[in-house]
């Protein structure tokens, strides 16, 4: 029995297939215009958007006219992770000179002739103005040059020739001039035959300066980044060797956060000072991160809160012992902007996109998305048809960063060169390194805290609630873990990593920051910020939400929705806790999860028999899954969703992956 109309405006009416694409189908309800003695308010529509296709039936339906009008936006978006610019471009210009040798036909219709001539005309007018990046190959440009060549012998279309040979000369004057377009000015690198000013400058600049400047910087990185670059099939290879120069623009983008991170850790530990002189600092820096918010700058503002909630700073009791009851409380409030563990794409996003002003995102939010979509959804359904459905979400968060990408161009910003020379004084610390320099400047006073190298969250968190209403209530001490969301690079002197210093698993309010792992700081989590610093935070209404209602049903981290979950495996390893998402469901089994794991790992030459999978407890505890068990029904559903892989016992170490891990 079929299905029944229903009276709702928008029906899902189900999937059919035609001529090797799959269709999913709605049905809408649309008012008509009333005639007299007309008694229907309304018709039905059948509405078809293309949700799975070969490659082939794709580059056709570019060039049909009446598809979906999003369809073309979404392809240019997302056609990298399934085929190549010069397939793309070779496909599409054959088919049109199919097209141009029918008509050479006396019988052919000129009529839909020239409306295929129109379609081409606007495919071409987009990706070269839109996606002009996908041309970019230097030295020759092959692609743009066989396009261009193109263009030349078509009369019609000779106005994009003059548009191809524009694009050419700005891509060879880009590399002429600038050589490498993606510098950036926080390296981490010492200024040479510069002489560093100090902690005290820094006290003597005036806040709305430094967070001007730190804008600038943020937006101008931030409106080179190539959102392609930020999908998951593209970050998640950036580890392997061949790809050491992948996702260029977003390297640039998370090495600046880093180093904003390493100069407000650096300001308070290089040199020595009384606890309320470091305290002033944090102060300061307190009211730099007020004025990121005011200026929309989520990427700085997310960067110092990560900073000022390190292990190296957080364990300085005496120092946030100085701060005052007024700097802590606005430090919450900013800290409450900050709340989620999956990093969704919800309500804190929103504000940033209030038309007339400017703003930086935190661009570990989207990372984030497009990563957990990237692991959700397949990239191929029935039989190897290309799943357009996964890459229409993914552009909807990729238009999201395009949009954000617009507003950094309304910023009207001072330029604060002694500022900038000032950031770029200091040199890059370790994490090892900022420990260090911490128990220098407060040597710890607890056996406990020395061995463990930490300082749990909460404590600081019920400091400072003592200090905002004058009492303290019993602490409590833990050892909190190291978890990264991917593995770093190969190369130890890059900052690309995203991992995670977590807190306990409620501390609802706490900004998780990137792991300071080697010699980088990477972020990964969502953001949300105000227009007025000293205002309380305006919460969105809970219906107002970023993301389409397609997004809602994904598996998230920590929560096991509709026989799905997305879990973190690490490999036991003296180099560091780093961990991959993986998608778990109810029927994976422990072999297989081990598997998988190894690949994401890139661990080569290994049998995942050599290995056991176990669940990380609280307490330092661990849970054997075992090997014929189904993972998902083994597993403890009330701690963290976090795992390790270890040799089974009689084995040798495990291998170091082949790329992907620091040294």
């Amino acid at each position: 029995m079929g299905k029944e109309i229903t009276m709702d405006p928008v029906q899902e009416w189900g999937d059919e297939s035609d001529d090797g694409v799959l269709y999913s189908v709605t049905l809408r309800r649309i008012p008509v215009e009333q005639s007299q003695g007309s008694f229907v308010q309304y018709k039905t529509i059948k509405v078809r958007s293309v949700k799975a296709a070969t490659l082939e039936r794709l580059v056709s339906l570019l060039l049909e006219p009446g598809t979906d009008p999003h369809f073309t936006t979404v392809f240019l978006s997302t056609y990298r992770a399934f085929t190549t610019t010069q397939q793309l471009l070779e496909m599409v210009l054959d088919r049109a000179s199919s097209f141009d040798g029918n008509n050479n036909d006396d019988n052919a219709d000129q009529t839909g002739s020239g409306v295929c001539k129109s379609t081409l005309s606007s495919l071409l007018s987009l990706w070269l103005g839109e996606f002009s990046e996908d041309f970019r190959d230097p030295p020759h440009h092959s692609c743009l040059l066989a396009l261009r060549s193109h263009l030349r012998r078509d009369l019609q279309l000779r106005w994009l020739c003059l548009h191809a040979e524009k694009l050419l000369r700005s891509f060879s004057a880009s590399e002429s001039c600038c050589g490498n377009q993606f510098s950036f000015p926080l390296s981490g690198q010492e200024v040479e035959n510069y002489s560093s000013p100090g902690r005290w400058d820094f006290l003597t600049f005036p806040s709305r300066d430094v967070a001007e400047e730190l804008t600038r910087l943020d937006a101008d990185l931030f409106v080179k980044a190539i959102p392609f670059q930020c999908l998951g099939c593209v970050w998640s290879q950036r580890d392997k060797k061949e790809n050491k120069h992948l996702a260029a623009t977003i390297r640039a983008t998370i090495s600046q956060f880093n180093s904003v991170t390493n100069c407000v850790i650096s300001t308070l530990l290089r040199q020595p000072a009384p606890p309320p002189v470091r305290a002033s600092v944090i102060e300061k820096w307190i009211r730099v991160a007020q004025e990121c918010r005011a200026l929309k700058n989520l990427s700085s503002l997310r960067a110092i809160l990560s900073a000022l909630q390190s292990n190296s700073i957080f364990r300085l009791k005496k120092t946030w012992a100085a701060v005052s009851r007024e700097s802590l409380s606005i430090f919450e409030q900013l800290s409450e902007m900050f709340p989620g563990e999956n990093c969704s794409l919800s309500g804190c996003e929103i504000l940033l996109q209030s038309p007339g002003c400017g703003a930086v995102p935190y661009l570990g939010t989207y990372l984030t998305a497009l990563t957990m979509l990237d692991s959700a959804l397949p990239d191929t359904v029935q039989g190897g048809l290309i799943n357009f459905e996964k890459r229409r979400r993914e552009c909807e968060v990729l238009s999201q960063i395009r949009q954000l990408q617009g507003s950094c161009l309304q910023y009207k910003l001072n330029d604060h060169p002694e500022i900038s020379s000032w950031l770029r004084s200091y040199k890059r610390l370790s994490e090892r390194e900022s420990y260090d320099l911490s128990q220098e400047v407060e040597p710890p006073v607890d056996s406990y805290l020395a061995s463990t190298g930490t300082w749990n969250h909460r404590t600081l968190a019920k400091k400072m609630i003592w200090l905002l209403t004058g009492s303290e209530g019993p602490g409590s001490k833990s050892s909190p873990d190291l978890v990264s969301l991917t593995s770093s690079g190969s190369n130890g002197s890059e900052t690309e990593d995203l991992t995670i210093p977590s807190s306990p698993r409620r501390a609802k309010h706490m900004v998780r920051p990137w792991a300071l792992s080697g010699s980088s700081r990477d972020v990964c989590h969502d953001a949300f910020s105000s227009s007025e610093p000293s205002s309380p935070l305006p919460f969105p209404h809970p219906l107002q939400h970023c993301r389409s209602a397609s997004m809602t049903s994904l598996p998230v981290y920590n929560q096991q929705i509709d026989d799905s979950c997305i879990v973190r495996v690490s490999v036991e390893s003296s180099n560091g806790n780093l961990y991959k998402s993986i998608l778990l469901t109810s029927q994976d089994k422990t072999l297989s999860v081990i598997q998988r794991a190894l690949q994401k790992h890139n661990v080569e030459s290994v049998r995942s028999e050599d290995f056991q999978l176990s669940q990380v407890l609280p307490g330092g505890k661990e849970l054997i899954i075992p090997d014929k068990a189904n993972v998902f029904y083994a597993m403890c559903t009330s701690a963290d969703y976090n795992f390790i892989l270890k040799r089974r016992r009689g084995h040798k170490t495990p291998p170091t992956p082949t790329a992907g891990w620091k040294k």
